[in-house]
């Protein structure tokens, strides 16, 4: 089962549109809140909000993305056999609306009931979903805090993500010569052929430790205009050492260079960084005293490694974070649904970590 609050938190954030770079009504519907609960609170220079309480022993942060892909509209979610699905309009927005409410369903509890806790500071992030902007950009060392609970979705509610995939984006611009399909060709360059002539590599490799994709293609202005202009998008993610990534991303760089300078166009590729990828160590204490605290209730950890991206990407090495999932399903789409009692059972087992983190726990 689940509460009525914890039911009604969600819906509220739910109701609020948010979108990468536009996070800024969800942003003033939790201030307010925390501050009421005795949080002090502030927004740092990338725009996370960040929300500090004291406690016992050693600091704990607690994160979830403020941001949704977009439509990311504000709506009114439909409740049926206890699984909040969209309303069809848009994508639900649980991920990642569920690990802020884990957070805050967990906090207020802990307040009202008077509970042990270590001091806990609270970060919701901007652009999680653009590049895990806001995680990269936090500063821990101002808040003296080296572990951490990602609230977001991935597997089933409760598996710890063991494993990150480090994340290239890279944008590629091919420069042809445009002119008119029924004239003289000899002249023109068709920036379209030139991305069909680059070799790049595309697909799964490794045993899919590598996955490569090109997700937009954008060019040409007109039918009758031999295209001049040709931009790529696309993304590597990789379990893969460093030194393999950087073969691959050499070898999309000369695919595509190769192309062009054979038709007699140009092209540039650029390569963005969002994430190097990590590996949880088993011994770390956070996660072991997360393995205890299910031990007791009996239940077991799982730990499964993810190509999907989150922002405990962006807060390693600098704090010890890792990945509970809130079992969104299907989510970044308008089938995304979200089952409320395993939500009520992470808020459980986060005032549980709180009292055992502050070496308070029975």
């Amino acid at each position: 089962m689940y509460t009525e609050r914890l039911y009604k938190t969600l819906v509220e954030l739910l109701a609020i549109p948010s979108t990468s770079g536009h996070e800024e009504q969800i942003r003033m519907h939790l201030e307010p809140h925390l501050s009421a609960l005795g949080l002090s609170t502030s927004i740092d220079g990338s725009g996370n909000l960040i929300a500090a309480l004291a406690g016992e022993g050693q600091p704990l942060l607690l994160n979830a993305h403020m941001d949704r892909v977009p439509p990311g509209l504000g709506h009114q979610p439909i409740l049926r056999d206890g699984i909040l699905y969209s309303d069809g309009s848009t994508n639900l927005g649980a991920d990642d609306a569920a690990g802020m409410t884990i957070i805050l369903e967990a906090v207020r509890r802990t307040i009202e009931q008077r509970l042990p806790h270590p001091p806990l500071v609270l970060v919701f992030t901007v652009q999680e979903e653009a590049g895990l902007c806001g995680a990269s950009n936090f500063d821990a060392t101002k808040w003296h805090v080296k572990d951490g609970i990602v609230f977001d979705n991935a597997f089933e509610a409760g598996v710890v993500v063991s494993k990150g995939a480090a994340y290239e984006a890279f944008d590629v611009t091919i420069t042809g010569r445009t002119g008119h399909p029924g004239k003289d060709l000899a002249q023109t360059v068709d920036a379209i052929a030139i991305f069909r002539a680059a070799n790049y590599p595309y697909g799964s490799f490794a045993n899919d430790q590598t996955r490569i994709a090109v997700g937009r293609i954008s060019g040409g202005t007109a039918r009758n205009a031999i295209p001049d202009k040709l931009k790529v998008e696309g993304e590597m993610r990789s379990f893969e050492p460093v030194e393999e990534r950087q073969r691959y991303k050499q070898a999309i760089q000369d695919a595509f260079v190769q192309a062009a300078d054979q038709a007699g166009g140009h092209a540039e590729v650029h390569f963005q960084t969002h994430s190097n990828g990590y590996a949880l160590d088993p011994d770390e204490p956070l996660l072991q005293a997360y393995h205890h605290v299910l031990l007791q209730r009996g239940a077991t950890l799982h730990l499964q490694p993810t190509f999907i991206g989150s922002d405990a990407s962006g807060l390693r090495p600098a704090v010890r974070a890792f990945t509970v999932s809130t079992g969104v399903t299907s989510e970044h789409s308008v089938e995304e649904y979200v089952a409320l009692a395993p939500l009520e059972q992470l808020v459980s087992d986060t005032i549980q970590l709180f009292a055992l983190w502050s070496g308070q726990a029975v």
